[in-house]
């Protein structure tokens, strides 16, 4: 049993999903989350999804709570970013619009036959039903997500009230087709305690044939009373293999090597990969790596030009793909020190990684982990110089 309560060996590549270890909270927080779809398209947006890659098991529970007609009025869907639950939730919504209502699972045809039952979550892109859930023009409908801030060019941090006060006048309608009314709110984690209290008189008086699916990356973010109200589903991070058959998916041509790095970074979050793959996270890898080829004595030059490359306006997300790298890398070196065990990935194969940490104790690298933190975490809160919070990561590692 290792320090933080696992046995060692480290689980093997192949090992399930529900091993996996979930991904650095400094790399989950710079990664927004990219979809997530499976199937002959492969990645794109998850209203269009065919398939949900990894989630089996959940899809049968799901499938198993709609034939016994104990399809729950309020379902979160947790875990972390990138792995599929929005995915899943408009997966779940398409069945629910296409089968209608469940029949008595005691009832009888006029032969004696009971009623087949589907055996899977499966719809034709093509159906009626599938194809207005897509374009969001069901009646039955509503999906409510984070809104576009066209004068920051960016998504914004929470999801709103206002959008939120629009759950309940909406489940109260009586359905426009005589079936399912249907919500998903994603990033529901993002909510606010006003907004979350908004939900509450849905969840304790829930009208007849309706769910509301919470999309959430942060179980704990709920209030207890929300989660008391709902059934709570765990999504597990995706195998390894998982990562890779979806990147091969994309539109993105990826080496070997690359491949391994960012199935080593996602920490099974295929959005997380995407995300970093997309917006340059392997360039900024390697300019990582080659400054750690001068370790311990920092070659400040090349450091230099990296930090007045990062403070370039346009290279932002570059930037933050740097801060959540240096965190991530250190955050790794610990966990191995932590369990006696080498990191994995050819990420920490350079002589430079290998030596930091065989001469650093754990409580130095716990250090360097919460100072690396703290240090990119004021860096934004007080939208400070990006070229010196560059210089003053690499002090902190050999401070």
């Amino acid at each position: 049993m290792d320090l933080f309560g696992e046995t060692a060996p480290a689980p093997s590549k192949a090992e399930p999903a529900a091993q996996q270890q979930q991904a650095a909270p400094a790399m989950m927080d710079m990664m927004a989350t990219s979809p997530l779809i499976s199937g002959e398209e492969g990645l794109g947006n998850p209203r269009a999804a065919t398939q949900c890659l990894g989630h089996e098991i959940i899809e049968h529970q799901l499938l198993e709570l709609y034939n016994a007609g104990r399809m729950p009025h309020g379902l979160i869907f947790s875990g972390i970013k990138g792995i599929g639950k929005a995915t899943m939730a408009y997966r779940l919504a398409k069945f629910l619009f296409k089968n209608g209502l469940p029949a008595d699972p005691n009832a009888v045809d006029m032969f004696g036959d009971a009623p087949v039952q589907p055996t899977s979550l499966d719809v034709d892109p093509s159906d009626p039903n599938a194809q207005r859930v897509i374009s969001g023009g069901h009646p039955d409908f509503l999906s409510i997500e984070r809104l576009y801030d066209s004068t920051k060019n960016t998504t914004k941090a929470s999801v709103e009230v206002a959008e939120i006060r629009k759950v309940t006048p909406f489940l109260r309608m009586t359905a426009g087709e005589g079936g399912w009314r249907i919500v998903i709110i994603d990033d529901a984690d993002t909510m606010n305690r006003s907004a979350q209290n908004a939900l509450l008189k849905i969840l304790e008086e829930p009208p007849k044939n309706t769910v509301l699916i919470l999309v959430a990356h942060r179980l704990g973010a709920l209030i207890p009373t929300i989660r008391s109200r709902t059934r709570t589903i765990n999504f597990q991070p995706l195998a390894d293999e998982h990562i890779m058959h979806l990147l091969e998916k994309s539109e993105h041509s990826i080496a070997q090597t690359d491949m391994q790095n960012l199935i080593r970074i996602s920490e099974g979050s295929v959005g997380t990969a995407l995300h970093f793959l997309e917006e340059g996270g392997l360039d900024t890898l390697s300019q990582i790596n080659g400054i750690f080829q001068s370790y311990p004595n920092w070659n400040w030059t090349e450091i230099h030009v990296l930090s007045e490359y990062f403070a370039r306006k346009g290279q932002e997300k570059s930037y933050d793909s740097f801060a959540a790298l240096m965190c991530w890398i250190c955050e790794q070196l610990c966990k191995a020190k932590g369990r006696g065990i080498a990191p994995e990935g050819q990420v920490f194969e350079t002589d430079a990684l290998q030596s930091l940490l065989r001469k650093s104790s754990l409580e130095q690298l716990l250090n360097i982990c919460e100072n690396l933190n703290e240090h990119f975490s004021k860096v934004q809160r007080a939208n400070l110089d990006k070229k010196q919070a560059v210089l003053g990561a690499f002090s902190l590692i050999t401070a």
